[in-house]
């Protein structure tokens, strides 16, 4: 790899790191406040609810700013509209008002500005990274995703035990504005490929020239088809675990920190080893594969945990699996897509995500006040695994997953 090249990747972490930091520990104290005070799957729907909705509205307009501006700078401008958002947050808070739906409020604000952000993300790694090093690059950037998920927990418990969540806060606008600084010495090259959307055909006719993109590659409708049934699926694993803890084994911040360290701990190991093993794995698509089938049984398992250390045990590993998942379905977005349309792209992937955990949410966060989250792991795990038997049949797929010529030349001068 270039120095030059490796200088911007390094930047490129070290900025998303520290921002992330800061909205983890934001996350956390917004998230364990709601589950603490209320105990309720309704609540807790609606802090869903709140947290993807504007992003949903959003998405598809930020796919297409994606294609056509500086996706450098909408990267910065997003930072900074949750940094602003954050310290009006705290403000409020400072001056006694900490009523719960200040909470959604900012969350839905928040929001808005990951809805923007998200597409140029996705879309920007590959103007400053070589393709036959995206997915180690992807890879590390799990594997830091991880660190940062292990670190901010215990971080964000420490914390409140000394300070106040507003308090906390103000570390979010602080770590997002030195994020924001270290993206700016970025210098990034566009493809030379990419058109920066259809001027004449305005908003909405980028947005329908990508929905037809999406609609004549078979692949990535067979994809999206499968990332849409999972991301139902994941509602009660991501959002309704907190309240198991809280329910069958204690309402304790300690326990919610253990309950997201080993997860964070498990995701970083993952994403360390996906530089290692990935390679193993000629084609991404069947690496994805196996990784959401390992997925859904660990979910099954949860849904048995006789104690603490069993579930625990079990969150390690469903950790572990992530990192495989997102760096396989990342890297081949970014080398099979078309640049131009790249943006649009991940807005769809997007779009569907925040359509679909909501819905989960809006399904399963009732049902778990009247039914247990075990039961719920235990239907969802198995609904997973089961998917993935006919999502191994789909040719056009699979072949989609296949090494592009760039990581080919690598792997075969790989001893």
């Amino acid at each position: 790899m270039r120095r030059e090249d490796f200088r911007k990747i390094v930047l490129y972490l070290t900025g998303q790191t520290i921002t992330m930091f800061g909205s983890a520990l934001v996350q956390y104290a917004i998230t364990w406040h709601i589950t603490l005070t209320t105990k309720s799957g309704l609540m807790l729907m609606i802090s869903t609810l709140c947290g993807f909705l504007p992003q949903l509205i959003i998405t598809p307009f930020a796919g297409v700013w994606a294609d056509r501006l500086n996706r450098k700078r909408l990267i910065m401008l997003a930072d900074g509209m949750i940094a602003v958002a954050t310290a009006l947050l705290a403000l409020l808070f400072m001056m006694g008002y900490d009523d719960l739906w200040l909470l959604f409020a900012i969350s839905a604000v928040r929001s808005l500005g990951s809805g923007i952000q998200a597409p140029s993300v996705g879309a920007f790694l590959p103007e400053i990274a070589p393709n036959e090093q995206l997915m180690r690059v992807n890879g590390v950037n799990a594997s830091i995703q991880g660190a940062m998920m292990l670190v901010a927990p215990v971080a964000a418990g420490g914390l409140l035990e000394f300070m106040s969540i507003d308090a906390i806060f103000w570390i979010d606008v602080l770590t997002a504005f030195v994020g924001i600084g270290f993206l700016a010495f970025i210098k990034s090259v566009r493809p030379r490929t990419a058109q920066n959307g259809n001027n004449k055909a305005g908003v909405f006719g980028d947005i329908m020239s990508g929905l037809r993109y999406v609609a004549k590659t078979k692949w990535l409708l067979q994809f999206n088809g499968v990332y849409l049934f999972m991301s139902l699926m994941f509602g009660p694993v991501i959002f309704l675990t907190p309240l198991m803890v809280a329910r069958s084994f204690g309402d304790s911040t300690t326990l919610l920190v253990i309950h997201e360290v080993v997860f964070a701990a498990g995701m970083t190991l993952g994403g360390l080893t996906v530089g290692i093993f990935a390679k193993k794995f000629r084609n991404k698509v069947i690496m994805v594969g196996i990784a959401c089938a390992a997925f859904g049984i660990e979910t099954l398992i949860m849904g048995f945990s006789p104690n603490f250390v069993f579930y625990s045990a079990v969150m390690a590993s469903m950790g572990m699996t992530i990192p495989y998942v997102n760096s396989g379905a990342m890297t081949m977005f970014q080398t099979k897509v078309q640049p131009e349309y790249l943006g649009r792209v991940m807005s769809i992937n997007g779009i569907i995500a925040t359509t679909t955990m909501p819905l989960s949410m809006v399904i399963f966060g009732p049902i778990s006040d009247s039914v247990s989250v075990e039961t719920l792991l235990i239907i969802t795990g198995a609904l997973m695994t089961l998917m993935m038997i006919p999502t191994f049949m789909l040719k056009d797929m699979i072949a989609a997953g296949e090494p592009a010529r760039e990581e080919l030349a690598i792997t075969s001068q790989t001893p």
